[in-house]
């Protein structure tokens, strides 16, 4: 399985402080409050115009500054990071435009996970932001995760994903009636639809989980339901 992470865009190719984030209006996500940085505190900038937050000792405010770094990390503020990350996974960076659209500006792989940090940490591989001219522009919710966003800084993908977005940073256009638009990747043939009644118990915990997760219930509970179906076989 892969992990897209969703970014804010950063001038200084994710390799530190934005500088003079409110003249960039690529920078409009920070500069308007729009994304949890700096604990939802406001932006400042020092005295040469780079970006600023209340840095506490040994505390990262911005993930963004750090990724193109020897730190390279994500946090999920959310919870403790699901089975699907873990060292080796495909990770895919992404940013969003001010008209809405996608740009994929990056690619590494999960070194660790550390889920016992006060906020679960992905360690990723160390890497650099794509070329412009290889960056993947103009890209929906859709093309890379197959259905809408919704809150949260990450997705988790399948391995068919993950080769149309290769594809895609290869230059390679989407072939027709390929799976890189809202068409979901298994025919509806392959499906049965098997009611089912729960606890609402259950079902907050079901909800809490894919937020943490940033799945699908519905995908939980498949998965759930064959590795009983494993079990009950070996």
């Amino acid at each position: 399985m892969g992990i897209i992470i969703r970014t804010a865009f950063n001038n200084q190719g994710w390799a530190g402080p934005c500088k003079n984030p409110s003249n960039d209006p690529r920078c409009y996500l920070c500069t308007e409050g729009r994304i949890n940085v700096n604990n939802r505190k406001p932006i400042r900038v020092d005295e040469n115009g780079f970006c600023k937050g209340d840095i506490q000792a040994g505390e990262v405010w911005c993930w963004e500054q750090a990724l193109c770094t020897e730190k390279s990390l994500w946090g999920n503020p959310q919870g403790k990071w699901g089975h699907r990350a873990y060292p080796g996974a495909k990770v895919y960076l992404v940013y969003k435009e001010r008209d809405g659209a996608y740009t994929l500006w990056g690619k590494t792989k999960v070194e660790r996970v550390d889920n016992e940090a006060s906020t679960p940490t992905l360690y990723l591989k160390p890497f650099k932001p794509l070329p412009d001219g290889m960056r993947v522009k103009g890209l929906s919710a859709i093309h890379l995760t197959g259905k809408k966003w919704g809150q949260g800084t990450f997705r988790y993908i399948g391995s068919e994903r993950e080769a149309v977005l290769d594809s895609r940073i290869e230059g390679e256009s989407p072939r027709p009636n390929s799976q890189d638009g809202s068409k979901n990747f298994s025919s509806v043939a392959d499906y049965m639809t098997v009611p089912l009644r729960l606890k609402a118990n259950i079902t907050e915990r079901l909800k809490r989980i894919a937020e943490s997760e940033g799945r699908e219930i519905e995908d939980i509970m498949r998965e759930a339901l064959a590795e009983w179906l494993k079990g009950r076989e070996s």
